[in-house]
């Protein structure tokens, strides 16, 4: 069960990282959007990164731990 939530999770921030996601928020090329001085691209992208890494280390930690340790 935790293995499908975190693959789907992991899933979803891939698609809405880079993908549609980014072409929600951003501005138009003339005025691009802009979220505490820095543009919502970046930010947006550094959001969904930190949230595939937070999947990776939370299996690191629960699914994929040897138990021989």
């Amino acid at each position: 069960m935790k293995f499908k939530a975190l693959a789907a999770l992991f899933l979803f921030a891939l698609l809405m990282g880079p993908g549609p996601g980014a072409m929600l928020i951003d501005g138009t090329a003339e005025n691009p959007a802009i979220w505490f001085g820095i543009p919502a691209l970046y930010l947006w992208t550094l959001l969904w990164f930190a949230v595939m890494a937070g999947c990776v280390v939370t299996a690191a930690q629960t699914i994929w731990k040897n138990d021989a340790e």
